[in-house]
């Protein structure tokens, strides 16, 4: 009886075993047939029955299926699934555990060399949606890939995918890796002044700011006419606190590119940090011949042509004499009065910017008296800036 037993349960497992095997070979020709739904459905019953049976076959057919289910364009097979291809992967990652014999190294590197432009292509899909901590993992899949044993009789450097990982996890605020892949990049020689640059902004956000500073120069010294590098060095030393050092390069970018408004702009910040006041009013006028749209420049201006009004209004309240006082004042009046249009043209650009907006307030309400007409525009303004309270 016990032996009867043993026979019943042996042949319950064997039929097991072929009802799997079968949902696994139904998978397979309803993937060849193009129906995918129907061969996800089969291989996600069949694979799930492993107590008579571990069959690497059963998971090369469920990479199978389910990068199919990432390659397809039509939206009823890609909806499927929204983890697609990391579900593939790991599927050829079980069927080569599973394969003692190595009979499934072959046509899993068929599928594999396939998923790295899948992996290449999501992780651009996932870096221009914003969502960067994504597409660095799927530039580090085929990165992942490409070193895989399978692929070392032609191995690859893909210099394009370390700089491209290197900018999402900057993008990602995941500094350690994204100073690890831009090095990277600057061992292959790949990415030019970029890699330097963005290399030494990263190392900075990490407070390596020696090494930084380091890999800046090292990138000047290589790419000495190159307008990325002049910028990141630019900002480097305006935001450090070493004006000078930023003229110097900003004098070199202007002989470069003398019709790059931005560099005369941010001379005329500099001229400003170094008090040279004059001098930056020039600067921000020859940004805005470039760029009469250039927003920053005409704020800048105006808040200078401000703070030389309030300066003068300061000294203009020492004076004793009330003649004297009474014909500054009204020099001080004309200034404010100059200063309008550089304001008004801001909100021009941009109707909400609100320090635009409280200063005009202020302006209209000073100059109401001398100009009655101003006490229209300060009740508009004031409307304005109460509804955006």
């Amino acid at each position: 009886m016990r032996k009867l037993t043993y026979l019943i349960i042996g042949l319950l497992c064997a039929s097991t075993v072929f009802a799997q095997k079968s949902k696994v070979t139904g998978a397979q020709n309803y993937l060849t047939s193009g129906k995918i739904d129907k061969a996800k459905e089969a291989i996600d019953q069949g694979i799930k029955h492993e107590k008579c049976i571990n069959w690497s076959k059963a998971y090369l057919v469920k990479g199978k299926v389910y990068q199919s289910i990432f390659e397809s364009p039509l939206p009823a097979y890609k909806n499927l699934s929204d983890d697609a291809l990391n579900i593939a992967f790991k599927a050829y990652m079980k069927c080569l555990e599973l394969d003692v014999k190595g009979k499934m190294v072959k046509p899993v590197k068929a599928q594999m060399t396939n998923m790295i432009p899948n992996y290449t292509n999501q992780a651009v899909n996932e870096y221009n949606a914003g969502d960067f901590a994504k597409a660095l993992n799927s530039f580090e899949q085929v990165l992942k890939i490409e070193k895989m044993d399978m692929f070392s009789d032609n191995p690859v450097i893909d210099t394009a995918v370390m700089f491209n990982a290197g900018m999402a996890a900057q993008k990602a605020a995941n500094y350690p890796k994204a100073i690890e892949y831009y090095k990277k990049s600057v061992t292959y020689n790949y990415g030019g002044a970029k890699s330097y640059a963005n290399l030494a902004n990263v190392l900075k956000m990490n407070k390596q700011e020696d090494e930084a500073v380091k890999y800046l120069h090292k990138g000047f010294e290589l790419y000495p006419n190159d307008s990325w590098m002049l910028v990141e060095l630019i900002n480097y030393y305006m935001l450090g606190g070493e004006p000078q050092k930023a003229a110097e390069y900003l004098d070199k970018a202007i002989a470069l590119d003398p019709k790059n408004g931005s560099f005369y702009r941010a001379k005329g910040t500099l001229y400003e940090k170094t008090k040279e006041h004059d001098k930056a009013v020039e600067m921000y006028k020859k940004a805005l011949e470039l760029d009469p749209k250039d927003f920053t420049s005409l704020y800048n201006l105006g808040l200078l042509k401000l703070n030389e009004a309030i300066a003068h209004h300061k000294e203009v309240n020492e004076i004793a004499d009330a003649k004297k006082y009474n014909t500054a004042l009204k020099e001080v009046y004309a200034e404010y009065e100059a200063v309008i249009p550089y304001f008004e043209k801001v909100l021009e650009m941009q109707p909400n910017e609100k320090n635009s907006l409280i200063t005009l307030k202020e302006l209209y309400f000073k100059l109401r008296t001398n100009k009655p007409e101003l006490m229209e525009k300060y009740n508009a303004v004031k409307a304005k800036l109460d509804k955006m309270q």
